[in-house]
């Protein structure tokens, strides 16, 4: 235990120098912590600021002076992250760091991060990155100095948005496909293993990964449901199950065309014995971005430009939305956190909805006025 009795050390400038050991809580591993307390002046004032320091370390409160830098703290940092990030986004943190952060802020002391330096990143990583790019770095370094300042490393989070003045980007607008480009498409898919997963993307608005990690033990064909219980995360170390994006599992109904063609995918598949409904050609998992390669080529081939995969999604929710299906019905189906993110991502078919509101009150509405003009 620290001893906190304040003791004289000598003089500065004709006036008494007093200090003292304050215990600290304990840091990573349980490594013993302690800051050595100085005051300059007459004892009375010392004990004073020794009582004040006390305090603010018992509140939790009291940051003790330390030299590491950002990029020395951001190393510690990714090499044991909260668990709750994906192989695949870790090597995305990883990289943004050493290609961007590291170069730019990682020699400042972490307890001297400011705003104005992080607001100067920003502005030299205009020049060479998109602004979405910049709004991930941004995130990253608010985890960051989030962790840091729980862990009384530093006094503040720089990265906080009106010190920082966070970066913006604009959300593109979803591409999805038109009912003739759908034709096309499965008309160039005709007789390739990607039809079937084209026709399932369609009929659930479910992502490339996990449409990929689907398994027969998922799909009820008695009830004419499909299980999303994983993911398949594409990483340096090779194709990761993983959970779904936003952690739960969810239970999708199928259309019968949908369930027609995984029953005719189902007597390909037990040819080759394969747990996945789309395995890839040695009959484990179909690695994405091979899916993402054939389906750029079939875009080709059906002269559908500017598409990727992930417009299936974009697609189903589409005509959902265009169908009257309720948001919370659509949310729930894509698999987002909330609702908000349904709305914003497909404020483009949302007019309809608003059309089709507009008529039904004015139908209330009609009947309302004439019901009060006749009395």
């Amino acid at each position: 235990m620290a001893d906190t009795r304040l003791r004289k050390r000598g003089t500065k400038n004709g006036r008494d120098v007093w200090t003292a050991l304050i215990p600290l809580p304990q840091g990573p591993g349980g490594k013993r912590r302690r800051h050595r307390f100085t005051f300059v002046g007459n004892k009375t004032d010392a004990g004073n600021a020794l009582v004040s320091k006390l305090s603010q370390v018992a509140q939790g409160a009291f940051v003790a002076p330390d030299r590491t830098t950002f990029g020395q703290y951001l190393d510690a940092w990714l090499a044991s992250p909260p668990t709750n990030y994906a192989r695949k986004t870790l090597e995305r943190f990883e990289s943004m760091a050493r290609v961007h952060l590291k170069p730019a802020l990682g020699g400042i002391p972490l307890q001297r991060l400011s705003s104005a330096d992080l607001r100067h990143a920003y502005a030299e990583w205009r020049k060479k990155v998109s602004a979405q790019t910049i709004v991930h770095h941004h995130r990253l370094i608010y985890r960051v100095l989030g962790q840091a300042v729980e862990e009384n490393l530093a006094r503040q989070n720089a990265a906080v948005f009106k010190r920082a003045d966070r970066p913006r980007a604009s959300r593109a607008e979803a591409r999805f496909l038109s009912s003739d480009e759908i034709v096309r498409l499965l008309q160039a898919a005709e007789g390739t293993s990607l039809r079937p997963l084209i026709v399932l993307a369609l009929a659930t608005g479910a992502r490339r990964g996990e449409l990929l990690g689907l398994k027969w033990s998922d799909v009820n064909f008695d009830r004419g449901t499909l299980a999303i219980r994983r993911a398949l995360d594409q990483t340096k170390s090779g194709v990761l199950e993983k959970t779904p994006k936003n952690g739960k599992s969810r239970v999708l109904p199928l259309p019968v065309s949908a369930i027609d063609a995984l029953r005719r995918q189902r007597n390909e598949c037990l040819r080759e014995g394969t747990p996945y409904i789309f395995p890839g050609i040695d009959g484990g998992a179909w690695i994405p971005h091979k899916v993402s390669d054939g389906f750029r080529e079939l875009c080709r081939k059906a002269k559908i430009a500017g598409a990727s995969f992930h417009s299936l999604r974009h697609t189903a929710a589409t005509q959902m939305l265009e169908l009257e299906v309720p948001p919370k019905v659509v949310q729930e189906r894509l698999g987002h956190s909330t609702i908000a993110i349904t709305m914003d991502l497909y404020s483009h078919a949302t007019p309809s909805l608003q059309l089709e509101a507009t008529h039904r009150i004015e139908g209330i509405l009609a009947r309302l006025l004439s019901e009060a003009s006749r009395e």
